[in-house]
């Protein structure tokens, strides 16, 4: 009998740690290899990097340098085109504006571009000839500039 009791404690003992296996949680934690994410992050990024160069190509047009033409026989040059003589840009006409005019005592000032200037002075290189009320002249490289007030 003690050998069927001694078997039957033996089998509530496997069943007990049987039991207790299933019902408690291992504190093993299943963990991805992480070689594999870091081949997955340099994937993604390879293919991001590509996608923007792609990208960056397209909006930018590359400049191709003039080759000579091949030549074939001498009778077959082209005539060279004849030089277009340089354009002479004209210069932009100096911008002047009238601020203000005002006197003390009898002398006339005005305010053009900012600055003060009375007659005789020189204002973004045109001479001050004239400073009447209501306008200034001016006189920049022999053309005469009338500057009106808006009153």
């Amino acid at each position: 009998m003690s050998i069927i009791n001694e078997a039957l404690k033996k089998t509530e003992e496997s069943i007990q740690k049987n039991s207790l296996k299933g019902t408690v949680a291992p504190n093993k934690e299943t963990k991805h290899p992480t070689f594999f994410f870091y081949i997955l992050v340099f994937v993604v990024g390879l293919l991001l990097s590509s996608l923007v160069f792609r990208i960056m190509s397209n909006r930018i047009k590359p400049v191709h340098s003039a080759q000579a033409p091949q030549i074939s026989s001498p009778q077959s040059l082209p005539e060279p085109a004849p030089e277009a003589p340089p354009k002479e840009q004209a210069e932009p006409r100096k911008k002047f504006i009238l601020n203000g005019i005002f006197f003390s005592d009898n002398d006339g000032y005005a305010l053009v571009n900012n600055q003060i200037v009375r007659e005789g002075d020189f204002v973004d290189g045109a001479k001050v000839e004239k400073i009447v009320v209501n306008s200034v002249e001016l006189n920049n490289e022999g053309e005469v500039i009338t500057l009106n007030t808006n009153k």
